[in-house]
């Protein structure tokens, strides 16, 4: 996606000709997580203009995070346009969250670059393993007949997964049990051993 309100921002008008394109090069060059594999040499060719290190650098300073020796620069605004809250149960979104935390990105310290938009960052939706008193406590609250401990102790020692996929929602999945535990003769659900295989 490409920012079509870029022209109304101040940032953006005040910047000369050339940085105005070089700015939407790096945009279109950068990889899916905004790490551009910095490469003034080509970004000169094909911007058919002399593009000088030090000047984007300051330039872009509170546009961008350089790292690497210099070799790659990471654009946080690009993360938070494109993809807006960071879920880790989305396949794309989890390609760029294990980027983000492989490079460790905002934390990255220049001494060059300090001054970085503070609400670049992008808020990332990660799942939260309950404990066990989380657990007991939303079963109490719903009144369910599941056994809080089974179904704590089998997603625990599974990595909380539900299949092969990572778990989304344990609430939801507590609901689940209730719709699939089997009755007894008083019309009671209790769960068997052999039923937590279809979960």
């Amino acid at each position: 996606m490409t920012d079509s309100e870029k022209w109304k921002k101040g940032f953006f008008r005040g910047l000369e000709p050339k940085y105005k394109l070089f700015w939407l090069y790096i945009l279109d060059d950068c990889n899916h997580a905004g790490i551009w594999e910095a490469d003034f040499e080509i970004a000169s060719v094909r911007l058919n203009s002399k593009i000088n290190k030090d000047d984007v650098c300051r330039v872009f300073a509170h546009k961008i995070k350089v790292f690497d020796n210099g070799n790659k620069w990471f654009i946080p605004s690009f993360i938070k346009f494109q993809y807006g809250v960071l879920n880790d149960n989305s396949p794309t979104h989890r390609s760029v969250i294990k980027i983000i935390d492989d490079y460790d990105v905002y934390n990255i310290s220049d001494t060059n670059i300090t001054n970085i938009e503070p609400d670049a960052k992008p808020i990332i939706k990660r799942f939260i393993q309950p404990s066990i008193e989380e657990v007991k406590e939303y079963c109490n609250d719903r009144g369910s007949n599941v056994d809080s401990d089974k179904f704590f102790n089998f997603y625990e020692s599974n990595g909380w997964k539900v299949g092969k996929n990572k778990m989304k929602d344990w609430r939801a999945c507590v609901r689940t049990w209730e719709a699939n535990t089997p009755k007894d003769k008083t019309g009671r659900k209790q769960l068997d051993n052999k039923d937590y295989n279809k979960f």
